[in-house]
């Protein structure tokens, strides 16, 4: 989402360029983040296609999360921890006042993570199943008033699509990898429920495995026969799960099963290398589309629909060339023919109601049951559309300026209530809204989901509540009070820092080197701006760099390190050596004078101050060739430095200021370690976060142990170590912030 740094770039750039609104050039933001995600980690975009034949045989990669999550299980049953080290949820479980693209009353709502697939019980209304990004599934029984998690135990918590059996609704389907997402990866089969989707038994793990889902059609005819949308192709199943056939081979964002009235069948499938029908079982074909150019499969999509109450009608919408396009067939053997659509800003922050420069991350077409005169197109906005004889009317439902209702912008999916195709679910980066009237107004359901996807944490060591997190899309937030947070920082939230001898001093960033402090305490009015001079948005950086405080010395670094002795108010530059694939991933300020450089080639660099200036990068001894996640000077040795990697993930200790080092990866499981904290108060003991949870050593890394019980099987990313309260914090991706005793 854009906060205010993309505000001020957008009229920069049409200032510059003379454009007027509506005429910017493409923006790929989030796909800058999900590289960077995939990068450090040493995995790919491109999926492998399905190879249904080959389904017995499991695919081997260096660092297999299936696998990984088998170690960790034989790990805990060797070394159950005590019943007393038991995680507990710090939220956040909704953050109030999120932020929208709208102005005006009711623009400001509450959000909580990104949500890409819904259902609703065909027989209960009241009864909904959330699948998150990376948070898993979350039920409720009351329409969304209360939500409790139902997956945490599973094997991967990312979700991609969700399907109640209609012919059974005590069945339901979800498949596992959200195929919207770099969380694709994280695929490992589908998830089959027999009680509504309180309790669920994985299927079909290894015909999927690192594979992300967009859709499931469930038969209504019943019997198991399920067709499914992947990153890598589409396929069938005639009993649940248990065998698959291809149906499409490579990349395939969309599904649609229409039962004609007359008994007859046709299957819609949309890919990058066009639409594919099928009638009666036959052999797909490619459909014939006017106008429609070649799609790119990183940047664009297609999604496509039949009308419930008239299958033989049926709606495609693509993002291609540059522009969104719909079509429309007004019957099973009539012709496809272009809808014009529109093209207007709004506000701020809307150039194009549906732009197109994300596609591939957020991209859908829905209609209602009881009729052929609304569509709803997901994009970046929702867009409804209203048919009166042969002419449209488009209204953006999800951004309203100045009066009126908005949502979160980023829409991913939307569900009908079966009983009253008038009431909406609509998904997005914020969340899951309800619309009792179509898209007139809304109401948010994020109350009680705690599915916030965290990036970074920082807190202060004088108080046990305060603490700030950098959250995808949904700004940088703070703890208020045990059950609240709130946010203090708009747009994408990036890492954060605090300086502990002034602590209501504090620093966040948005993506790339946009840096804001406040010295009272991260109030949402205290911000200033303290962005290190020169071009934000220069190349050779990560999409959200690190960024270290220690007292007045703040440090954010890519390719340059960034380094300001007095808090960010002055800046010297200096260029780390090695090429432009030195760029900085992890830093470490031991003493005011002294500062770590971890790279994503897995260099270590000291620069220090001497004689009034900062000298030039000394490399250190290399640990091993790869993506360094955290760097640590040790607080009871200042000589033993602690590097961790997440590809290939390893834990790295050296004794002797880095000149040599000593693998202690150990019993770790083979998979991204992304942070490392250190017991001040005890030599030796160390814990690490790792995608499949957090890891204690007491004897320097000799041997590891899983720590605690109750925590989701969820990516943990961020480690922090309260000492004056003596617990231990992480932060995880798409299950908020959890803390336990230390």
């Amino acid at each position: 989402m854009k906060g205010p740094t993309d505000v001020e770039e957008r009229e920069g750039e049409l200032a510059a360029s003379g454009r007027a609104a509506g005429e910017r050039g493409v923006r790929r933001k989030v796909f800058l983040r999900q590289e960077a995600f995939l990068d450090a980690r040493g995995l790919s975009y491109e999926a492998q296609p399905l190879e249904i034949a080959d389904a017995e045989v499991p695919p081997t990669t260096g660092q297999s999360y299936v696998q990984a999550m088998r170690d960790r299980a034989t790990m805990l049953g060797a070394a159950p921890p005590p019943a007393e080290l038991t995680w507990r949820s710090l939220g956040p479980a909704g953050i109030p006042h999120g932020q929208t693209y709208g102005t005006g009353p009711g623009s400001s709502v509450t959000v909580s993570g990104r949500v890409p697939a819904i259902a609703v019980d065909p027989n209960n209304p009241a009864r909904l199943l959330v699948g998150s990004a990376a948070g898993g599934i979350w039920e409720t029984r009351d329409g969304g008033m209360h939500w409790a998690p139902r997956t945490d135990d599973q094997p991967t918590l990312s979700i991609g699509a969700l399907a109640f059996d209609p012919s059974d609704v005590s069945t339901v389907y979800a498949g596992t990898g959200e195929g919207n997402s770099e969380y694709a990866s994280l695929g490992q089969g589908l998830l089959v429920s027999h009680d509504g989707g309180s309790s669920w038994t994985q299927v079909a793990e290894q015909v999927f495995a690192g594979v992300g889902f967009y859709k499931i059609a469930v038969d209504p005819a019943g019997g198991g026969r399920l067709l499914v949308a992947t990153t890598g192709g589409a396929a069938e199943t005639p009993d649940g799960g248990a065998t698959w056939s291809l149906l499409h081979r490579g990349l395939t964002w969309d599904v649609s099963l229409a039962q004609h009235h007359a008994g007859a069948e046709e299957i819609l499938l949309a890919a990058p290398d066009g639409l594919f029908a099928v009638q009666n079982g036959g052999a797909f074909a490619k459909v014939n589309l006017p106008g429609l150019p070649a799609l790119d499969a990183r940047r664009e999509r297609m999604a496509v629909a039949h009308v419930p109450s008239d299958p033989g009608q049926a709606f495609v919408f693509a993002a291609t060339g540059g522009v969104a396009r719909l079509w429309h067939r007004p019957g099973r053997t009539a012709p496809w023919a272009r809808i014009d659509l529109p093209s207007f800003s709004l506000g701020q922050l809307v150039d194009d109601v549906l732009a197109v420069d994300q596609a591939a991350y957020d991209w859908y077409v829905a209609v209602p049951g009881d009729g052929d005169t609304t569509v709803y197109l997901g994009a970046k906005e929702l867009v409804r559309g209203v048919r009166t004889g042969d002419k449209w009317e488009w209204e953006d439902i999800s951004t309203r300026i100045d009066q009126g209702d908005s949502i979160h912008p980023d829409q991913h999916t939307m569900a009908f209530d079966p009983s009253n195709p008038a009431v909406i679910y609509a998904g997005s980066d914020g969340g899951i809204f309800r619309s009792p009237d179509g898209g007139d107004t809304w109401r948010p359901l994020n109350a009680g989901l705690a599915i916030s996807e965290v990036e970074y944490l920082t807190q202060r060591p004088d108080e046990q509540i305060w603490m700030l997190a950098g959250l995808q899309d949904n700004g940088t937030i703070r703890r208020q009070s045990p059950d609240l947070w709130t946010q203090v920082g708009l747009g994408d939230g990036g890492d954060c820092g605090t300086d502990m001898s002034h602590p209501d001093t504090c620093y966040h960033s948005y993506y790339h080197m946009h840096l804001e402090r406040s010295d009272h305490r991260g109030d949402p009015a205290s911000w200033k701006r303290v962005t290190p001079p020169g071009d934000p948005n220069a190349p050779q950086q990560l999409f959200y760099p690190p960024v270290e405080v220690n007292g007045s010395v703040v440090v954010k670094a890519g390719h340059t390190v960034h380094l300001s002795r007095d808090a960010g108010r002055n800046w010297n530059d200096i260029d780390l050596e090695g090429g432009q694939r030195s760029i900085a991933s992890a830093l470490a300020i031991p003493d005011p004078d002294t500062v770590l450089v971890g790279t994503i080639e897995g260099d270590v660099s000291r620069i220090v101050f001497a004689n009034g200036k900062w000298s030039d990068p000394t490399t250190l001894a290399r640990p091993r060739n790869g993506w360094i996640s955290d760097l640590l000077v040790d607080p009871r040795n200042a000589h033993r430095y602690w590097v961790t990697f997440s590809n290939p993930g390893a834990v790295f200790r050296s004794d002797d200021d880095g000149a040599h080092w000593t693998d202690v990866t150990a019993n770790l499981p083979a998979i991204p370690v992304n942070a490392v904290i250190t017991d001040p108060g005890r030599d030796d003991r160390l814990w690490v976060a790792c995608d499949v949870g957090v890891f204690e050593s007491v004897d320097a890394g000799g041997h590891w142990a899983v720590y605690g019980t109750g925590l989701p099987n969820s990516l943990a990313v961020d480690l922090l170590f309260h000492e004056a309260a003596h617990v231990l914090r992480v932060g995880t991706r798409s299950r908020g912030v959890w803390e336990v005793p230390a």
